[in-house]
């Protein structure tokens, strides 16, 4: 019997969150809409995100760089289009964005319905188009009451 081919539709139903990745290190920053994450780990707390290989980010995520993983609620569609358009690589991503920041030094988003900030445990290269980045918890707390943004897609071939 044949392999058949995976169901794109049926893929594209699974259902994620949304979330806005942020970060400053080695004199950079960054930040990217975000929705496949997942928790990953308990002891110690985790996350993994999965991150386009082309994404500015990558060039700032060595073992132990921090980041901010924001979670987005479903009132919050003005910061959700304010990240989603993406950023080139000399924009500055927190120019327009009311940005506070984690005794660590890591940007977060106020606005958002909450955070964890994250310190990078490890990259995997899954596959040629996505890293998965692997986060240790390392804090974070809920900014507000709300619900998490759930996103669906049509078709699991495209964002």
């Amino acid at each position: 019997m044949a392999d058949s081919p995976p169901d794109i539709q049926a893929l594209g139903r699974v259902p994620t969150g949304l979330y806005i990745v942020t970060a400053e290190n080695n004199g950079q920053r960054a930040a990217f809409l975000a929705s496949w994450v997942c928790q990953a780990g308990f002891f110690p707390p985790a996350v993994s995100v999965a991150i386009k290989q082309d994404r500015p980010i990558m060039r700032q995520l060595s073992r132990g760089a921090h980041f901010a993983l924001n979670i987005l609620g479903t009132e919050d569609k003005k910061l959700m289009g304010q990240f989603a358009k993406g950023f080139e690589i000399n924009e500055d991503p927190f120019e327009k964005a009311n940005i506070e920041r984690t005794d660590n030094n890591t940007p977060y988003l106020p606005e958002a319905l909450g955070f964890l900030e994250c310190r990078l445990m490890r990259v995997l290269e899954p596959s040629t188009e996505h890293n998965l980045v692997v986060g240790e918890i390392i804090g974070g707390r809920m900014l507000k009451e709300g619900e998490p943004w759930v996103h669906v897609r049509k078709s699991g071939d495209h964002y």
